[in-house]
């Protein structure tokens, strides 16, 4: 069995916290045999202290909501990223409206307009690069993330008849656009094959729309939380609570019992 974990308000709590009991219960499955896996949309600066915390490292794990992909040894499976004329054109008129604020994420740095604007004092805190954009000079990235916009909508038409494109329109307004196939679900597909795993002994875990994909690919799908996408809800076969209560933990009990 094969399970494969979401982060944020999967295993994580909202303020991104990590607690005793869905630790422990992951530790009692992994020392049971039980083979594990986090998925994310995070980036690796971000992802990596979290899978280590989990016990996870050296692998598998993937981050960039799947577009880097990490197989049981640590070596990388799959690095899909933007580049070439179609990272110039998700930058510029006419796909991102004049004004619509982004960031590149390269890495461990996030290549915006202005460096200096107070919007980007949280990269600071989680020890974030945040540089100048050269807009003409940049050719790859892992991802770009277009600020709420009341076009978002129509963005999102424009990039997809333009460009072979993964996108995830958040309820907060916030637009993160990905390379084509690289999605958590493809993602999990690699990993699951890495480890010998058939599809029909998967258990995916998420709440949000990125994880849409994963629970739709794996042969068990599990909504967490008590606000789930609807996209989600419609793939999964199963709901638990929110980490805040244990959601994660409680349903490996069950079965470690």
């Amino acid at each position: 069995m094969l399970l494969a974990f979401d982060l944020d308000n999967t295993v994580l709590t909202a303020t991104g916290d990590l607690p005793d009991r869905i630790r422990t219960a992951i530790a009692t499955a992994r020392d049971a045999g039980w083979r594990l896996a986090v998925l994310t949309g995070r980036p690796l600066p971000s992802a990596r202290p979290h899978v280590e915390a989990l016990g996870l490292l050296p692998g598998p794990y993937a981050v960039n909501h799947g577009a880097q992909v990490f197989g049981p040894d640590g070596a990388v499976l799959r690095h899909r990223r933007l580049h070439g004329a179609c990272l110039q054109a998700l930058l510029s008129s006419p796909l991102r409206p004049d004004g619509v604020q982004y960031r590149c994420v390269v890495g461990d740095r996030l290549l915006v307009e202005d460096p200096h604007d107070p919007c980007w004092s949280w990269a600071r805190t989680v020890h974030r690069r945040v540089e100048r954009i050269d807009v003409a000079a940049i050719d790859i990235a892992d991802k770009v993330v277009y600020a709420p916009s009341a076009d978002a909508p129509g963005m999102l038409r424009r990039l997809h008849d333009a460009w072979p494109l993964t996108s995830y329109h958040w309820d907060d307004g916030l637009v993160e656009v990905t390379a084509d196939d690289a999605d958590k679900g493809s993602a999990l597909a690699r990993i699951a094959a890495a480890m010998g795993v058939p599809q029909d002994r998967t258990v995916a875990f998420g709440d949000g729309v990125n994880d849409v994909s994963m629970l739709a690919w794996a042969g068990h799908g599990v909504a967490v939380g008590p606000d789930p996408a609807p996209d989600l809800l419609a793939v999964a076969q199963e709901r638990i609570d929110a980490p805040e209560r244990g959601g994660v933990a409680d349903w490996l009990h069950a079965r470690l019992a």
